[in-house]
């Protein structure tokens, strides 16, 4: 232990850390200062800082080296690859072009209207009813053209006139029969080939102008068909004893049909884009082309026929494989997208590439060797990496997003995972020397003992010594520090 001495600051007794002298005229710090007790000179003060030893350095360890692999199975398959659609069908399908999730709808929620000859201007005409005589004001007997023939109700331009007191049905339908004769001046639609059946025989019969009033006829054997101008109506009246029988007006016109056709769309239930190029319902209207978002359907097209036979030419979108490749502590992190339907092998190049571009993963890392793995009995493409021996970095992972591929489950091992570095220990002593402050740092040995590290520290300079039998390291500088860093147990504490 070094000597003290203190002195009265005021009433206050402080120890004198320092102590100066004039030499000459210059002062100077004061080392050592002897003083006799009696007639022994003893030290009376030291400008000397002692610390005492204790522990051993850390150990100095080098990283191992890190061997990494990534692979993926040989049967891997990126996907991607459009499909091209072109088929054809006939009502509601399911994965059309073996393309999951694209499907025709087809239903019957379609109406149109068309015509066609009416039954009366058949070649056999249509059969007659007798009506009410009192109907149409007349006691004879009188006769319509049977009112379960549609286009007597559906007769364009029919009227029906003024029923008064007459049966109205009677009259709308008999203005209808007025309507497919073609009115009552001219008959146009009593043209060739119309007749009215009499005893069996079928008479064309003589087609009489209008009397006075407006009315008009066409003569038979025992009938006539009469019109009349107060309601506006025709009907066939009896004037004999002959059977009447069918009836055939050749020139009356169509008739309007109510029809049920089909109407279809096509749905992309894929999670993908689905592109029309062409296609639609064969007897109707074609789809609307262009892309179809996943999820969305094309408008609705018809067709005026029951018919449900289509066709379909398109392209569905494919997206390829993904890959993401990062370390424990995110210091490495690469990413891409696989080619479209590319394999195993190349699959396994594209990831090295990946890897290799990194520049992080470059400075750590060779750029990798090939191999042939199996695992778990599934045979595997791998790339092998290994680190060089004054690295150490933390476990990798790597994730493949399947996308539109198939066999994608990635691998990666760690075979040998390096050991935690561990860093030699160091002493820096910092002291005032010949008047200025400075600071010397000391590598210890790898597991050093207490003295081989206290007698490593005192090879710093002069004023610095070790003494093995106590321990103590002396530094001439009262304020003297010392700071061990990467310590391990090794510590000196300042007496």
């Amino acid at each position: 232990m070094s000597a003290k001495t203190f002195a009265l600051d005021g009433s206050t007794v402080r120890r004198i850390k320092k102590l100066f002298a004039l030499d000459g005229s210059t002062p100077r710090r004061v080392k050592k200062l002897f003083a006799l007790d009696g007639s022994s000179v003893r030290l009376i003060f030291e400008d000397l800082s002692t610390f005492t030893a204790s522990g051993t350095s850390n150990l100095i360890q080098s990283p191992v080296n890190e061997v990494v692999d990534f692979g993926v199975r040989t049967d891997f398959d990126a996907g991607g690859a459009d499909v091209n659609v072109n088929t054809n069908g006939t009502g509601d399908a399911n994965n059309v072009g073996s393309v999951t999730g694209i499907t025709i709808d087809v239903d019957s929620s379609h109406t149109y209207t068309s015509t066609r000859a009416s039954d009366i201007a058949g070649s056999s005409g249509v059969g007659v009813t007798q009506q009410s005589s009192a109907a149409f004001s007349s006691s004879a007997a009188i006769y319509l053209p049977s009112a379960s023939q549609s286009e007597l109700v559906t007769a364009p331009n029919a009227s029906g006139g003024n029923t008064g007191s007459v049966n109205p049905s009677a009259v709308a339908i008999g203005g209808q029969f007025l309507s497919i004769l073609g009115g009552n001046a001219s008959y146009t639609n009593w043209t060739s080939g119309s007749y009215l059946t009499v005893n069996g025989t079928q008479y064309t019969g003589t087609v009489n102008p209008p009397a006075y009033g407006g009315n008009g006829s066409i003569t038979f054997p025992d009938y006539y068909i009469r019109t009349a101008y107060y309601n506006n109506a025709a009907w066939i009246q009896k004037t004999g004893t002959g059977s009447i029988g069918n009836i055939r007006v050749a020139g009356a016109p169509a008739v309007s049909v109510s029809n049920t056709g089909r109407r279809a769309r096509v749905t992309n239930g894929s999670p993908r884009t689905f592109t029309v190029s062409s296609g639609g319902l064969t007897a109707g209207n074609s789809f609307a082309t262009g892309a179809i978002s996943a999820g969305a359907s094309t408008g609705y097209i018809t067709a005026n026929s029951t018919s449900e036979a289509w066709t379909l030419v398109g392209v569905a979108q494919k997206n390829p494989a993904t890959f993401t490749i990062t370390n424990a502590d995110s210091s490495i992190s690469v990413s891409g997208t696989f080619a479209d339907g590319e394999n195993a092998t190349q699959a396994r190049d594209r990831i090295q590439a990946a890897l290799n571009a990194n520049s992080t993963f470059q400075g750590k890392f060779n750029t990798g060797v090939d191999a042939d793995k199996t695992i778990s009995g599934v045979a595997h493409k791998v790339v092998t990496f290994t680190s060089d021996n004054t690295e150490n970095t933390s476990d990798f992972s790597i994730t493949i997003t399947q996308n539109d591929g198939s066999n994608t489950t990635p691998y990666e091992d760690t075979t040998t995972q390096g050991a935690t570095e561990s860093l030699q220990t160091t002493v820096q002593v910092t002291r005032a020397v010949e008047g200025s402050q400075v600071s010397s740092t000391k590598a210890i040995s790898s597991q050093a003992d207490t003295d081989t590290a206290g007698a490593e520290v005192a090879t710093l300079g002069g004023d610095i010594t070790y003494d093995s039998g106590t321990n103590k390291l002396k530094v001439t500088d009262l304020d003297a520090t010392v700071t061990v860093s990467n310590a391990g147990s090794l510590a000196f504490s300042k007496d």
